[in-house]
């Protein structure tokens, strides 16, 4: 994503040097002044509305998860809206000269400012979403993790009762709510200990069945205590 963003930032800053090499080669309409307190306050506002965009186009792409890219892109759009706002008004600023000054300076503060509160909502929103994918991957790992192992060994089964009991613990941790809550955090625990267990009399080929039930009796009781804890 960083890689991406080199060429971003080549792109954006050919359109900043071509927007300030127009801005001050270009003649001022006919019969206008064209370096007024106006143009300088819209001209000085896209600048700097171009810049905070290039920042919120830094935050969107320094991720290496495309997870968390794909949440940041919402920064990018909120920025460009403000950016195009920005140029619109200071554009109006810069052109039409004989503006009252104050004109620019209460307008594009103004949005500038909204933009800026804008970006802010957008990042608090992403890192939102991004701690509660934290929370869920931290709290589902038990049961996912137990859902993998057991999917496999399926595989490494070698008799076809002990595949068949291998497949009975699978569609049951598949089935089973991958939710960890703290009332299922201490059977989780003997969970995790019984299915290694259970690994191991399958790889010994030894006593697989007792295992899946003692595994399978631990499993239901897990269910229970997260039912009755919603």
């Amino acid at each position: 994503m960083k890689k991406n963003f080199k060429h971003y930032v080549i792109a954006w800053a050919i359109l900043l040097v071509l927007f300030n090499v127009i801005a001050i080669v270009a003649p001022a309409w006919p019969t206008l002044e064209k370096h007024t307190a106006s143009f300088w306050i819209g001209y000085a506002f896209i600048n700097a509305a171009m810049i905070g965009q290039l920042a919120c186009a830094w935050l969107a792409f320094k991720e290496d998860n495309a997870q968390k890219t794909f949440y940041n892109l919402s920064l990018l759009t909120v920025s460009y809206s403000g950016l195009i706002a920005t140029l619109v008004v200071g554009l109006i600023c810069m052109v039409f000269t004989p503006l009252p000054y104050w004109v620019g300076a209460v307008a594009c503060p103004t949005v500038t400012l909204v933009s800026a509160v804008a970006v802010i909502k957008a990042k608090v929103a992403v890192n939102l979403v991004t701690e509660m994918d934290s929370e869920i991957a931290v709290s589902t790992s038990v049961i996912l993790g137990l859902r993998e192992e057991s999917a496999v060994l399926v595989s490494l089964a070698k008799g076809e009762d002990d595949k068949a009991v291998c497949k009975k613990v699978a569609d049951a941790l598949r089935f089973s709510d991958p939710v960890s809550h703290e009332a299922t955090a201490s059977i989780e625990a003997e969970l995790s200990a019984c299915f290694e267990a259970f690994k191991s009399a399958v790889s010994e080929e030894s006593n697989v069945a007792s295992a899946a039930e003692a595994l399978l009796a631990l499993l239901a009781e897990r269910n229970v205590r997260c039912k009755s804890s919603k």
